[in-house]
């Protein structure tokens, strides 16, 4: 794991103006994650059966790992040294393992983690062995996974405008973890979204 001294060094290279222009893309971002999140929240309605259930654990899990913000406009590294040679200039890379594309790159393995979690989810096609669950809990469970998301979406929002370069960093990962924790893989009944998500998380470790 990167040290502190590390972050310090690479977050003292980014201007404040491409610190800015992330803070406004995450938030951007974060609204329209909470007015989905909403619509979401409203859908539970349709949620009558247990393979309801399971197949809405699903889209919500795909929808909540489409939303991360991982694209390089949430990024102020990104938004100061990308293109061309620039990423060579690139703080975050020299202190995580290389550019984003690297195979050491703390932020690349992050992301192929994610990738390979979407795959198992989006792979999985309706099977009655998981179908055995409480309808009423797994409502309970969505809604608690929605609530969850929406709350790390708020505390991010609130965070962001003081924050300075390794705040954001930090904070962005914060919000990741709280979201991924959100997850309804309890309701997926998959052995491989659980130990692909488990991973994840122990990328995000490296991530800032």
């Amino acid at each position: 794991m990167t040290s502190s001294e590390d972050q310090e060094w690479a977050a003292a290279s980014i201007d404040p103006s491409s610190l800015e222009e992330a803070k406004g893309a995450i938030v951007a971002g974060c609204r329209l994650f909470l007015e989905r999140l909403d619509r979401l929240e409203g859908g539970l309605v349709r949620v009558r059966t247990a393979e309801d259930v399971n197949r809405f654990s699903r889209a919500l899990s795909m929808y909540l790992l489409a939303s991360l913000p991982l694209k390089s406009e949430t990024c102020p590294f990104c938004i100061q040294h990308s293109g061309g040679n620039r990423c060579q200039g690139c703080g975050y890379a020299k202190t995580h393992g290389g550019r984003c594309d690297a195979d050491a790159s703390a932020f690349g393995q992050l992301i192929e983690a994610v990738y390979k979690l979407a795959e198992d989810l989006h792979k999985i096609r309706d099977d009655t062995s998981v179908f055995g669950i409480n309808l009423d809990m797994g409502r309970e469970r969505l809604k608690a996974s929605i609530g969850g998301s929406r709350e790390a979406a708020e505390m991010l929002m609130v965070a962001i405008p003081e924050a300075a370069v390794s705040e954001l960093m930090e904070a962005k990962r914060g919000y990741i973890e709280a979201v991924l924790k959100a997850l309804p893989a309890d309701l997926i009944g998959s052995l491989e979204v659980e130990m692909s998500l488990e991973e994840v998380l122990a990328k995000l470790e490296g991530y800032w």
